[in-house]
């Protein structure tokens, strides 16, 4: 099962915010430029995001994102129900009328246990806990002398 990037994105957003200090407000560049994020797929995800009350922005050059509650109290789950996001492993799961078998499909609700499963694990896991855990490297640049190791 693929998680989307939009929902990996957002969470990296999160983590990122959560590390501010004091809550401080984070340019859409900074985050980007540090998250990794393409800066106008990032714009899309800050405005679902605050749509959704997860983080507040705000214009001018003082302004920013920050996260709109303390980070012990925004979860994975949070992020994937903000962005509209159905971790369902099939489509059927969500929509049966998709599928012809879908009356006496024992499978099916196999696979809607395994979403509820995913989600219930993801609502345990808050931003603060990702936020504490998160080790910051930096990336050594790899010379054109030596090959390139992941």
């Amino acid at each position: 099962m693929l998680i989307p990037m939009k929902v990996d994105y957002g969470v990296r957003m999160l983590v990122f915010l959560a590390r501010r200090p004091d809550g401080a407000y984070a340019s859409t560049s900074e985050i980007s430029s540090a998250r990794h994020i393409p800066e106008p797929y990032l714009l899309h995800i800050c405005s679902e995001l605050q749509k959704a009350g997860v983080i507040e922005s705000r214009r001018g050059p003082q302004g920013g994102h920050r996260l709109a509650r303390p980070a012990d109290a925004i979860t994975v789950r949070d992020v994937v129900n903000s962005l509209d996001y159905s971790l369902a492993p099939l489509s059927c799961v969500d929509h049966a009328e998709e599928c012809q078998l879908s009356d006496g499909c024992t499978q099916r609700d196999m696979w809607g246990e395994v979403e509820s499963l995913l989600l219930r694990h993801l609502d345990s896991i808050k931003i603060a806990d990702l936020a504490g855990s998160e080790t910051v490297t930096q990336r050594v640049p790899v010379s054109a002398d030596l090959p390139a190791i992941c």
